[in-house]
């Protein structure tokens, strides 16, 4: 559902904005026994748009957020992700935001990590009453064990939205296999399955994609466990570039918080191809959208496993059954764009 007025879950008497109306959220999720999403990123401006989206999937309550030393630095992502949660209305005791604390093996360059500060600067989401509820939403508890503890918890198992790198969801399987279970699916951002990948560093092939390329091993860990992978590779993200005639449609909703924070923070990054001669994609923002409506998705069952050689660290190595290291996977391979960016469009006005 969306936040709409004849629904009851916009609220704009008080502050001409959107919030989420919790009380009747809340009610909702008791009489339903709605899905539980949880959200597993890394901080980059997609990532928190990601984290938005799944807030909006229907039928379904998004219970926690975990955020890696991925694409950003923790400490500005997570208070970006508590700011944006506060502002749409979450209060303390319906979710947390923790960070993760699990290293890198192959941390992403310096110079992309910084979008989580301009992110968490934006106007749109620093009213001091929303600073002060989204310190309430912060734990200092390390986001590995929160997530651990909420599955142990959960009556109802939970589908995990992973815009990062995979570490979380291995160290989980690794450590407590007694909790893979209670992991309904994980819907993934990575990969490159029949196109090339983006990771450009020396010693490299280029085959892999970055999520997969941070750390390989975990990857590789997660691909061999039990968990159920609905994957979005490159293949599929390539189909949804962050463009000027994108961006500049949320100006006819500038009313919409979230639309001031998608707009300007999506907008920081349209000067990519001028500058580095490369796209910026809707890579985790369209991982999310699934789950609102996969009909725009198009996917095949693949069998998949994680290289983890020097030279390829990180592909995604399509294979058979016969391959002891197989995984079968839903890939997505094909997306209707217009469909994708109309439909964040709407969940942002």
């Amino acid at each position: 559902f969306f936040f709409q007025a004849e629904d009851g879950i916009r609220d704009t008497s008080v502050t001409g904005v959107q919030t989420c109306a919790l009380p009747i959220l809340q009610f909702l999720y008791f009489i339903a026994g709605m899905k539980k999403i949880w959200v597993d990123h890394d901080g980059g401006v997609d990532d928190f748009m990601a984290m938005i989206i799944a807030a909006f999937v229907p039928d379904s309550q998004l219970v926690g957020v975990t955020i890696i030393d991925g694409d950003s630095f923790v400490e500005p992502a997570m208070e970006c992700s508590a700011k944006l949660l506060a502002r749409m209305g979450y209060k303390e005791g319906d979710l947390t935001v923790s960070g993760v604390s699990l290293p890198p093996v192959n941390q992403f360059p310096h110079s992309w990590r910084g979008h989580a500060y301009n992110c968490n600067d934006m106007p749109c989401i620093n009213q001091p009453e929303t600073v002060a509820e989204a310190k309430k939403l912060i734990s200092a508890e390390k986001g590995e064990e929160v997530l651990a503890a909420y599955l142990r918890t959960s009556p109802d198992p939970v589908t995990i939205v992973v815009t990062g790198p995979l570490s979380t969801i291995a160290y989980i399987a690794n450590n407590y296999p007694d909790l893979v279970p209670k992991i309904e699916s994980i819907v993934v951002m990575g990969g490159a399955v029949d196109v090339k990948g983006n990771v450009a560093v020396d010693g490299h092939d280029g085959s892999a994609e970055w999520n997969l390329y941070w750390d390989p091993k975990s990857a590789a860990d997660v691909f061999k466990s039990a968990v159920p992978i609905i994957l979005f590779p490159l293949d599929a993200t390539n189909s949804v570039p962050i463009t000027h005639a994108f961006v500049t449609r949320f100006g006819d909703q500038y009313d919409s918080f979230l639309s001031q924070f998608a707009g300007s923070t999506w907008a920081m990054c349209t000067s990519q191809p001028h500058c580095f001669d490369d796209e910026y994609y809707a890579w985790d923002a369209l991982t999310a959208a699934y789950l609102v409506d996969a009909s725009m998705c198009t996917f095949e069952d693949r069998y998949i496993k994680i290289d983890t050689s020097a030279a390829s660290q990180g592909r995604t190595v399509p294979t058979t059954v016969d391959d002891p290291d197989a995984k079968l996977v839903q890939v997505c391979h094909a997306v209707d764009a217009e469909y994708f960016y109309s439909l964040v469009l709407r969940i942002c006005a």
